[in-house]
C-alpha cells in the first residue's frame, strides 16, 4: 500500500513539474480568460484625422466611442518646440527619470538589482520609441498628440529622499494653445516602490468633442531579464478585475480589450518584477491593447464635457510576497503559484518569514534553506516515524499476505477477510503509512513555489561554485548528490508490491536527476538535505530501532 501511494506521489509530482514546461513547448501561451471582460470591437465611424508626433505610433479604441484605431507619426515640423528636461527622482530602492516632454517615464532603474549582462535593473524597455510608459492618450489622435509630446512645466528639476526627506511631490504643468490644460502630479516616498498619482485635465473649450482619456503602461515594463525557469512562469501584460488574474499574451491581443466592475489593478510582469497601475478615484476601466506587436495596458478616466480629474497609484519594483501584501489592493495576485501552488498559498507566508528569520542569523540562503528544512523535518518527524514504522510492519507480514492471496486467489472476499485478520493479529495498519505522508504534501508544495518565486534567492551565493542560488548548479553537483540520495533512499525503503512496480521506483531516480538539472539550486539543495534527513530517519527505524 505504501509502495503505492509514494510511486503515485513521486509520478504526481514529476508530472506537476512537467506540466508547466508541456503548456509552453508544446501546446503554446495559456488562453487569456473571458471572464468579466468585455472585448469590443471598432464600430463604423468617420476615419479619424491623423497628425504627426515626435517618433512614435499608438494603438487606441474607445468603449462607447466607437473609435478606430488612431496612429501618430513624427511630422516633417515639430509642432511642440522645446527643449527636453529629464526630472530624476530617488526614493532608494529606485530611481526614476521622467520627462517634462508629456510627463512620462523614461528610465525606472532598481539599483540593488542586475540583469544578466550585470547592468542595473531597468523596467523600461522601448528600444523602437513606441508610446512611452505613464503617456496620456485621447479618442482624439490631434489631442493625444499634444498630451504626450508637449512640454509641460515642472515644479523641480529632481529629487532625492532619505530618511530626512521621506516625500517628494513632482508636478508636471501644461497650459496649451488649444485651450487644454494638464496637471499631472506623482508623489513619491522613501523607501517605497509605490508611488502616488493624479492628472487634472481641463478642456473648456473643447467640452463639445466629450473627449475621453487614458493613462497607459508599456512596453515591455519588465527589464532585460530572463530565468531559466521562464516557461513556467507568465511575463507580460496582466489585468486583476472581478477576481480575475487574466494574462494577455501578445499574439492573443488583436483588438483593444476593455475591463470592467472591479477593476483592481493592470500590470506588467515577469517572475521576479512587476509594474501596475491601481486606479483610484476618477477612473472606470481597465484595458489592454497592441501597438506594433508590443502590449500595453491602461486605465479608463472618467470623464465629463471633456475634463477628467483621476487619481492612481503605480508600483513598479520587485514581487515580494511581504511588500506585495503590504501595498493591498490585491497586488500580491501578481503572483502566481500555479494551479498546485493557488491552492497552498496560505502556507508560502510562513515558510518565506521562516526562511528570512533564518537569513538574519546566518546572512547566507544557502544555509538558511538547509535550516529550514531541518526544522521542517523535525515538524513532521512524528508523522514520518510513524508512517515508516508502519511500513516495517507492513514488511513483516508480507510473506503471510502472499501465502494469504495464492491460498485465496479465486475468492477475492475470504482473501480480504484473512488479510484483514492477519493485520489485526500483527497489529498493522495497512494504510498506516497513508495518512502522514499525505499531511505533508501541502507543506512540501508551498515549500516548492516559495523557493521557486521567491526573488530572495536571486543572485545570493551560497558556498563555493554556488553563486545564484535562483540559477542552476553550473556543475551539476546538487542534482547528482540528489539522485545519489533518492537512490539510497529507496534501496532502503522495504521492497513491497509487483517487481514491476519496484523497477520503476528504482529508475525514478535517474529521473528525477536529469528533471533537476536545470532547476535552482536552492530548490536542489532542499530536496538534497531533505533526502539525507529522511535516509537518516530510515536507517534508524529499519536498522538501529529494536522491535
Amino acid at each position: 500500500m505504501e509502495n503505492r501511494l509514494l510511486l503515485a506521489f513521486v509520478l504526481s509530482l514529476g508530472v506537476f513539474v512537467a506540466w508547466g514546461y508541456f503548456l509552453a513547448q508544446i501546446q503554446g501561451p495559456t488562453p487569456v480568460k473571458e471572464i468579466g471582460i468585455q472585448e469590443l470591437p471598432n464600430t463604423a465611424q468617420a476615419p479619424a484625422r491623423r497628425t504627426q508626433a515626435p517618433g512614435s505610433t499608438f494603438s487606441s479604441s474607445s468603449p462607447q466611442q466607437g473609435l478606430s484605431q488612431v496612429t501618430t507619426q513624427a511630422p516633417a515640423v515639430n509642432p511642440f518646440p522645446g527643449e527636453e528636461v529629464l526630472i530624476q527622482v530617488s526614493t532608494g530602492p529606485a530611481l526614476f527619470v521622467i520627462s517634462n516632454r508629456g510627463g512620462v517615464l523614461k528610465q525606472l532603474q532598481l539599483p540593488k538589482y542586475r540583469n544578466d549582462a550585470g547592468e542595473i535593473i531597468d523596467l523600461i524597455m522601448n528600444p523602437d520609441n513606441l508610446t512611452p510608459a505613464l503617456s496620456l492618450q485621447a479618442n482624439d489622435p490631434e489631442i493625444s498628440a499634444i498630451l504626450q509630446y508637449a512640454h509641460y512645466e515642472p515644479s523641480t528639476t529632481s529629487i532625492v529622499l532619505d530618511e530626512s526627506i521621506p516625500e517628494g511631490r513632482l508636478t508636471l504643468t501644461l497650459n496649451h494653445s488649444s485651450g487644454l490644460q494638464v496637471v499631472r502630479t506623482y508623489v513619491f516616498h522613501y523607501n517605497d516602490f509605490m508611488v502616488e498619482m493624479s492628472t487634472q485635465i481641463t478642456a473648456t473649450p473643447l467640452a463639445a468633442k466629450n473627449l475621453q482619456y487614458q493613462v497607459v503602461l508599456g512596453p515591455g515594463m519588465g527589464g532585460n531579464i530572463s530565468s531559466q525557469t521562464d516557461y513556467i512562469v507568465f511575463s507580460g501584460a496582466t489585468i486583476f478585475a472581478n477576481n480575475e488574474r487574466t494574462e494577455n499574451p501578445p499574439e492573443d491581443i488583436h483588438q483593444t480589450t476593455y475591463f470592467r466592475g472591479d477593476v483592481q489593478w493592470a500590470a506588467f510582469q515577469n517572475k521576479y518584477f512587476g509594474s501596475a497601475l491601481i486606479p483610484l478615484d476618477g477612473t472606470k476601466t481597465g484595458l489592454v491593447f497592441k501597438e506594433k506587436d508590443q502590449a500595453y495596458v491602461g486605465l479608463g478616466f472618467e470623464s465629463v464635457q471633456s475634463s477628467a480629474n483621476a487619481k492612481y497609484m503605480f508600483y513598479a519594483g520587485t514581487k515580494e510576497l511581504e511588500i506585495l501584501e503590504d501595498k493591498k489592493h490585491h497586488l500580491v495576485r501578481m503572483i502566481d503559484y500555479g494551479w498546485f501552488g493557488n491552492k497552498f498559498a496560505f502556507l508560502v507566508k510562513p515558510l518565506l518569514k521562516v526562511l528570512a528569520f533564518f537569513y538574519g542569523v546566518t546572512n547566507n540562503y544557502g544555509w538558511s534553506i538547509i535550516f529550514m528544512t531541518c526544522c521542517i523535518k523535525l515538524l513532521f518527524f512524528p508523522l514520518t516515524h510513524k508512517s515508516f514504522k508502519s511500513m516495517k510492519g507492513m514488511q513483516k507480514v508480507q510473506p503471510y499476505v502472499k501465502v494469504i492471496q495464492e491460498r485465496n486467489k479465486d475468492d477475492r472476499k475470504k482473501m480480504n477477510e484473512e488479510m484483514m485478520e492477519l493485520y489485526k493479529k500483527h497489529k498493522v495498519n495497512p494504510v498506516g503509512g497513508c495518512l502522514p505522508m499525505l499531511l505533508q504534501i501541502p507543506v512540501f508544495i508551498a515549500l516548492y513555489h516559495a523557493l521557486f518565486f521567491s526573488i530572495e534567492l536571486r543572485g545570493a551565493p551560497f558556498m563555493a561554485w554556488i553563486t545564484d542560488l535562483s540559477v542552476a548548479d553550473p556543475y551539476y553537483v546538487f542534482p547528482v548528490l540528489m539522485g545519489a540520495t533518492m537512490f539510497i533512499q529507496q534501496k532502503l525503503t522495504p521492497s513491497m508490491g509487483d517487481p514491476m512496480q519496484q523497477k520503476i521506483m528504482m529508475f525514478l531516480p535517474i529521473v528525477f536527476t536529469f528533471l533537476f538539472l536545470s532547476f535552482p539550486a536552492g530548490l536542489v539543495i532542499y530536496w538534497t538535505v531533505n533526502n539525507i534527513l529522511t535516509i537518516s530517519q530510515q536507517y534508524y527505524i529499519y536498522h538501529v530501532m529494536k522491535d
